[in-house]
């Protein structure tokens, strides 16, 4: 069975990519993992996935909107869908908005957003719907 689209998981807590790869590749996804930025830009030289589920918060609180903002600036790459899982949000509301303005002012680099913990069943169906209408 061909796999039903190819998925980049970056996030550097390694029972999340594990968690994550073997949810989606139990659902028939081709997964590679990264734990950080420089891995996944390493990975994005290597193949091309069709989504990105990417963690906000990695070795700074703001690496994954780097990456992300980073992915948006290259031609070959400024159109991967990227979903934003994070803890981040409640960071902010527990510290305050003020240090995360050059991020809250701005356009994300991302339409979808997932907090922490994560709903499994969300989680799929929007994989499932971002892949679905790119096939």
């Amino acid at each position: 069975m061909a796999p039903k689209g190819q998925i980049l998981v970056v996030d550097d807590d390694p029972d999340i990519r594990d968690s994550l790869r073997l949810i989606l590749e139990k659902e028939g996804y081709q997964v590679s993992t990264a734990g950080d930025s420089q891995q996944a830009l390493d990975e994005l030289k290597r193949s091309r996935p069709q989504l990105m589920i990417l963690d906000i918060m990695m070795n700074t609180d703001t690496e994954g909107f780097d990456l992300a903002f980073a992915i948006r600036g290259q031609e070959e790459t400024r159109d991967l869908p990227i979903i934003l899982l994070t803890a981040f949000m409640e960071k902010v509301r527990e510290e305050g908005p003020d240090q995360y303005q050059h991020i809250m002012g701005r356009q994300w680099p991302a339409k979808w957003l997932f907090e922490k913990p994560l709903d499994k069943q969300r989680l799929l169906a929007k994989v499932e719907s971002i892949l679905g209408d790119l096939n």
